[in-house]
């Protein structure tokens, strides 16, 4: 299936000034990858004095240091983090409004996973991806053709005042992925990509085997724009407005043109095994349908009723009430 070019291209107007924009950039020296050494970043930012440089680790960190940045007018901001890292400066810029105009955002290669960073963020190792910014900068002919415009998703839980920002919401077997990714199979903590893959594989088989312990189902009432909610059993639900997943998968299939991508399967669907290989890529089969447990579609909002914990960008959070997933509007990201 394309990428769809509603959701992924080039931004439009004069996002990016001619003269250099004034960069800001945020550290988290706990996130995977600068846990292992930020010696080339540290020596970037000799060679680059002007650059506004802060270390945060918490989302009040964030949020603090991003009001700073705001009164700078920084204007490209790079963030030198993994994707929670990311999740805590999406729900600053979109949650709380830190900046009448919220900066175009340049996401380093710097977690554990870094997913959102290999979808719409800088390629290459943290070192190199700066470079790469710098040059561009300064580039007084460059093209806004590098600006890329994504949704963001907020969501919002009843009964709390402060919603949570981000581009990937998952729940159920998504919460065991995780679990295994940073615990039991994974006790060095290696990184990117191919440890996901891994434990999908793990989950695949326990699913097989019907292992509800490993995979116990959730409850969840899910509403949908023009559709009627029922509560059932399921495998797990998610919900983002990534093109592009680990190894490169889209398990998404809708054809609505709306931003967000919703898919969940039921933890009795039949035919798993058969469709999983096209459903992982976004290719849509005749037994992958509702009757037989499996649901995609790109919708404006969605209302997830169940309890138990979900995440935001690899963040967990607890779901005690109903909530509700929505557009929070564009970001502009650097995808060079």
């Amino acid at each position: 299936m394309p990428i769809r070019e509603d959701i992924l291209r080039p931004a439009r107007g004069n996002h990016a000034p001619r003269r250099p924009m004034t960069l800001g950039m945020i550290t988290n020296p706990l996130s995977g990858g600068n846990k292992k050494g930020i010696q080339g970043v540290r020596a970037f930012l000799a060679q680059n004095p002007g650059m506004h440089h802060g270390m945060a680790v918490t989302p009040a960190d964030v949020s603090g240091l991003l009001a700073d940045f705001s009164e700078r007018g920084v204007e490209l901001l790079v963030v030198n983090g993994g994707d929670g890292t990311v999740q805590a400066v999406l729900t600053a810029l979109f949650g709380r409004s830190l900046f009448p105009i919220p900066p175009v955002l340049a996401l380093l290669r710097a977690g554990t996973t870094s997913m959102l960073a290999r979808d719409v963020g800088v390629r290459g190792k943290p070192p190199d991806a700066l470079a790469k910014i710098h040059a561009w900068n300064m580039d007084a002919g460059r093209s806004n053709r590098a600006i890329l415009e994504r949704p963001i998703m907020r969501v919002s839980q009843e009964g709390r005042s402060k919603p949570v920002c981000g581009m990937f919401f998952g729940s159920g077997a998504i919460l065991q992925g995780i679990d295994l990714c940073h615990g039991s199979m994974n006790p060095r903590g290696i990184r990117g990509e191919l440890m996901p893959g891994l434990v999908m594989a793990r989950l695949v088989s326990a699913f097989l085997a019907g292992n509800e312990k490993l995979l116990p189902p959730t409850e969840m009432l899910i509403g949908l724009e023009g559709r009627q909610a029922s509560r059932q059993r399921y495998l797990f639900a998610l919900v983002t407005t990534l093109e592009r997943l680990f190894l490169g998968l889209r398990p998404f299939w809708g054809n609505e043109h709306a931003p967000l991508h919703f898919t969940a399967v039921k933890s009795k669907s039949a035919h798993l095994l058969r469709n999983l290989p096209f459903l992982l890529r976004g290719r849509h089969t005749a037994t992958a349908s509702p009757e037989n447990g499996f649901f995609s579609h790109n919708v404006q909002r969605v209302r997830l009723d169940f309890r138990g914990r979900f995440t935001l960008d690899g963040e967990i959070f607890e779901a005690g009430a109903p909530l509700t997933v929505e557009s929070a509007g564009p970001a502009r990201f650097l995808h060079i």
